[in-house]
C-alpha cells in the first residue's frame, strides 16, 4: 500500500468513494470528499479526477467549518459575483436549460436570449470555462455558430465573462448590429461600445 499523503493523485488514494460537496455549483465549480481511514478526509477538484488530492486530519476540517461559518475565513468574491450576474441576465430575460451527458451529470449551463434583432448566448462549463455569445437573430445554430455571423464573444472565468454579458448594451435600433453597419470599439476600462457606420 502506497504512503497517503497530501499531493498525492486522488485516484491513487485508497478505497475512495468520492462524493460531491452539498453546496458545490451546478457548473463543475466542485468540491469532492472521501474518507481515508478513521481520521483523515482527502479533498479533490471534480474537474481534475486524477489530480492532486488535499489530505487532512478530520479536526482541521472541523476548525475550518467553524471559522467560514463564523465570518473569520470568507469565500472570495467571484463565486458570488458570477452568481450575481446569473440572477441579473435571468431579470433581463435568458432562460436557462441544464442538459446532461448520457450519465446524468449537467453537461453545461445554457442561456438563452432573444431580443430585438439579436440572441444572446452563455455557456457555462465550468467556473473558469464561459463562453458568451450575441449572434443575429437568424443564426441557426446558436451553440456551434460560424465565426462570420458572430457579432460579439468571451471566454474565460464566469465572473468576467458574465458581467462583460451583463454590461453589454442592448440594441434598440433594428438592424443596427447587422455586421456590415458598424461593431464594437473598445471603450473606458476594458468597456466596448456599438459603434454604428457612418456610410
Amino acid at each position: 500500500m502506497s504512503e497517503i499523503r497530501n499531493g498525492m493523485t486522488a485516484d491513487e488514494v485508497p478505497g475512495a468513494r468520492w462524493r460531491k460537496g452539498s453546496r458545490s455549483g451546478a457548473v463543475g465549480n466542485c468540491v469532492e470528499v472521501t474518507p481515508v481511514d478513521e481520521a483523515r478526509i482527502a479533498i479533490r477538484d471534480s474537474k481534475n479526477g486524477s489530480g492532486p488530492a488535499l489530505v487532512f486530519r478530520g479536526p482541521v476540517i472541523a476548525t475550518f467549518t467553524r471559522a467560514v461559518k463564523a465570518g473569520i475565513v470568507t469565500v472570495p468574491d467571484a463565486s458570488h459575483a458570477a452568481e450575481a450576474y446569473l440572477r441579473r441576465l435571468v431579470s433581463r430575460g435568458f432562460e436557462f436549460l441544464h442538459p446532461r451527458d448520457a450519465s446524468g451529470e449537467i453537461a453545461a449551463v445554457v442561456g438563452v436570449r432573444a431580443h430585438d434583432n439579436v440572441i444572446d448566448v452563455v455557456r457555462l462549463h465550468a467556473e473558469n470555462e464561459v463562453i458568451a455569445t450575441r449572434l443575429p437573430g437568424d443564426t441557426d445554430d446558436l451553440l456551434n455558430p460560424p465565426p462570420s455571423v458572430v457579432l460579439w464573444q468571451r471566454q474565460g472565468w464566469a465572473a468576467e465573462v458574465l458581467r462583460q454579458m451583463v454590461d453589454l448594451p442592448d440594441d434598440r435600433t433594428p438592424g443596427s448590429l447587422d455586421p456590415v453597419r458598424g461593431g464594437l470599439v473598445p471603450a473606458a476600462h476594458g468597456r466596448e461600445k456599438w459603434l454604428p457606420a457612418s456610410a
